[in-house]
């Protein structure tokens, strides 16, 4: 059975916790980004390297050996010899989820954090330079600033700093509105019964 979203990136974080440990004090942590976000890719374009890395039908030895001729000396040894640990345990399949939590890391590292603002049309200059003052005043970083634009929130914003979320959107106040109208309705219903 296949686990859940939250347990994946629980145990991606003790990796990427380690591993940003590690690259810290080398001065690594931009160029291991970098090949994590490679990595990545490789594994959304290359169908048969993301299988090789999650078939529980290779046998871990091989695919250790396998790694090691493939990424020796084109990847670092810290990125390297942490891929080897995860293929020990099994656990390669949270590569995606290793880059989101050793880029969280980093970034909470430097200071920084990062925001979605998501809203229905496109952001003039100065609309976009107030969320961020926002941001910042809201969560005491320097925001890395990422705009979103979605029909579906037909109007208003939602801003997504860190884990909080502040939705504004029209969409969130009319599903308010709706539920409301029904709970009034249920009373209005269980009252005449």
């Amino acid at each position: 059975m296949a686990e859940s979203i939250d347990k994946m990136m629980d145990v991606a974080d003790v990796y990427a916790a380690a591993l940003h440990a590690l690259a810290l004090p080398r001065q690594a942590v931009e160029v291991i980004r970098d090949e994590l976000e490679r990595l990545v890719a490789l594994t959304e374009q290359d169908r048969t390297f993301a299988e090789f890395l999650r078939s529980s039908a290779i046998d871990a030895g091989k695919r250790a050996a396998s790694l090691d001729r493939m990424f020796r000396g084109r990847l670092s040894d810290t990125l390297l010899d942490t891929l080897q640990v995860m293929n020990r345990h099994g656990r390669l399949e949270t590569l995606p989820a290793l880059l989101r939590c050793f880029v969280q890391r980093a970034e909470t590292a430097a200071g920084m954090i990062e925001v979605r603002v998501t809203s229905a049309v496109e952001l003039n200059n100065e609309h976009k330079v107030r969320l961020e003052q926002l941001a910042a005043r809201l969560s005491g970083r320097k925001p890395i600033m990422q705009f979103v634009v979605d029909a579906s929130v037909i109007g208003g914003l939602v801003m997504q700093v860190g884990d909080f979320r502040f939705d504004y959107s029209l969409r969130r106040q009319l599903q308010l509105a709706r539920t409301r109208l029904r709970e009034r309705g249920d009373r209005g219903l269980r009252r005449t019964a």
